[in-house]
């Protein structure tokens, strides 16, 4: 990667001999140059020469000897280049000197416009090394950023195949979901169409074996309710019958026998019935393990392609990751060397800012050496023509000088009167006007204080309504508060009335006293308005006199001098 501090001396050493320290400064004032070159300096030559070189440290830095400093505030012409005035005062004796001075001043502008047109070709030429120097930096810049284009399209474009992948893969991951939730809900409807289906079978063995348990139970009970009565029968007829006894006895034994037979079928049926459960219990455990089984296997293989996209997921996500660590690597690296060249570019225009400034100062001192010259010449060739006139000059202008005078002494008189007549009209009408606003001011205030009487009458009299109503209050309290219970209720409306009286009393005494407070504002501020307005008439009235005063007895002076003129 290319640093822009590797550079920086190569890019300033190109300019080394071209700007020349100092130049520029030197171009400001016009050169001293002078026709007679002397080989040796003296002493006090060098010296004079160095303290015109010497810098000097001010406040603002350092300060040339003959150099004009800034300040804020701006004149009109520029410091930079100090225009020549018209040296109308040096005085050209003969002829001949006059046609010396011009080739002197001709040698002086030659030389001035050579030391120019040098500098100006020296700074052409750094230009179009700056130019060319900036058309590299713009090209290698549009090389980076169409790098940077092509990496981010073809970092965007793997991005976009791992993304196709990840949602590949997470497509197959749902789609396995879906197939287990499937699979586990036909296994478990399955399973129970099947419990179903055995319960049905179970419970169809077992109320079989119940009936025929019940059949059993039933002829055993039977039997057992024959063998009681032959017992109770053979009880009695032992009593009754000894001699039918033995057949009795073999009746009892018949039915023994039968129960014996009966008791070991019922067992036989309890036994079966017992082994059944066991059987059923075993056959749906067996069933329960090889369910549970199933189940295991399949979450164990769906668990497996699980891990394995999601495997692939996490492969996916780090190549995404990867990719963007590349991109972001790389465009640091390209952006770093884009600012680079932006740097260089920055400087070369800074470079060809500086030369454009030179060249521009060359420009105005060139303009600035064919001015000088030509005002030169046109000093010159007026120097003659000057001196034939100003003699012509000098009468004309003393009778002229003469006759304006004696115009503007007219003009003069002419103008006074014309202003103090002015003047005098317009103090009468501010007469006319302030005497009228004064009338006005004077019926306003009669007016006005006509309506703050009437407001303090009609509030005087308000206030003392008020006194009398708040009074009566006061007594009717007194009075209720002695009355008996049977009267609380009247008396209190009365009360309420008499306050709702009150307060809107009140509030007609309180607009009343505002009215009256208004009132007593407008009339103070129109009596000192009305007091403005008498000082002012007062002041325009002297005014006013003084200036009859003025008028008559300029007036009077006028008719002595019309009188001394005719008399004269």
């Amino acid at each position: 990667m290319v640093l822009p501090f590797e550079h920086t001396n190569l890019l300033h050493s190109r300019y080394d001999v071209i700007a020349r320290p100092g130049s520029a400064f030197e171009l400001r004032r016009p050169p001293k140059i002078d026709l007679e070159l002397p080989t040796n300096k003296s002493a006090a030559e060098y010296a004079s020469f160095l303290k015109e070189k010497e810098r000097k440290v001010g406040p603002e830095g350092f300060l040339d000897s003959h150099r004009y400093t800034h300040t804020f505030e701006v004149k009109e012409v520029s410091p930079r280049f100090k225009t020549s005035s018209p040296r109308r005062a040096s005085s050209v004796e003969t002829v001949v000197d006059l046609q010396s001075k011009i080739k002197k001043d001709q040698k002086d502008y030659d030389k001035r416009m050579k030391v120019v047109e040098d500098h100006m070709w020296q700074h052409k030429q750094a230009e179009r090394e700056l130019k060319r120097v900036e058309g590299d930096v713009l090209k290698k810049q549009r090389h980076v950023k169409r790098m940077i284009r092509d990496l981010e399209n073809s970092i965007q474009k793997k991005t976009l195949d791992e993304d196709k992948k990840l949602n590949k893969t997470l497509q197959t991951q749902d789609q396995l979901q879906r197939d287990y939730v499937h699979q586990t809900e036909e296994k478990t409807k399955e399973h129970i169409n099947e419990s179903v289906e055995y319960m049905q079978q179970f419970k169809d063995k077992t109320r079989k074996a119940l009936l025929h348990e019940s059949e059993a139970e039933r002829q055993f009970k039977a039997k057992q309710a024959a063998m009681d009565l032959c017992r109770t029968e053979l009880d009695r007829m032992n009593l009754e019958f000894t001699q039918k006894m033995q057949q009795k006895e073999e009746e009892q034994f018949k039915l023994k026998k039968e129960l014996a037979d009966l008791a070991i079928k019922l067992n036989m049926d309890a036994q079966k019935k017992r082994q059944m459960q066991f059987e059923q219990g075993r056959i749906g455990s067996e069933t329960t393990r090889k369910r549970i089984l199933a189940n295991r296997e399949a979450d164990t293989t769906l668990d497996t392609s699980l891990g394995k996209a999601e495997g692939g997921t996490r492969r996916f996500e780090t190549g995404k990751r990867m990719l963007s660590a590349e991109l972001n690597t790389t465009r640091s690296h390209l952006q770093e060397r884009a600012r680079d060249e932006a740097r260089r570019l920055r400087d070369s225009l800074n470079l060809l800012e500086k030369n454009a400034d030179v060249q521009r100062k060359l420009q105005e001192e060139a303009q600035q050496a064919d001015l000088d010259l030509r005002s030169k010449q046109i000093d010159q060739k007026l120097q003659a023509h000057n001196l034939k006139k100003q003699q012509r000059l000098n009468a004309l202008v003393r009778t002229k000088s003469t006759e304006r005078h004696q115009k503007l002494n007219e003009w003069e008189e002419r103008y006074l009167m014309r202003v103090d007549d002015d003047r005098r009209r317009k103090h009468e009408d501010k007469m006319k006007h302030f005497k009228r606003a004064v009338g006005k001011a004077q019926q306003q205030e009669h007016s006005m204080y006509e309506k703050v009487r009437q407001s303090e009458y009609s509030r005087t009299k308000q206030e003392q309504t008020v006194k009398k109503m708040n009074e009566q209050l006061q007594r009717l309290r007194k009075k209720n508060s002695s009355t008996i219970r049977e009267q609380m209720a009247e008396s209190l409306q009365k009360e309420k009335e008499l306050e709702y009286k009150l307060q809107r009393e009140k509030a007609q005494l309180t607009k009343t006293t505002v009215e009256r407070e208004t009132m007593y504002e407008n009339i103070v501020k129109l009596r000192e308005r009305l007091r403005e307005d008498k000082h002012v008439m007062g002041e325009e009235e002297r005014e006013h006199m003084r200036l009859q005063r003025i008028g008559m007895r300029t007036d009077g002076y006028l008719d002595q001098g019309h009188t001394l003129t005719s008399f004269g």
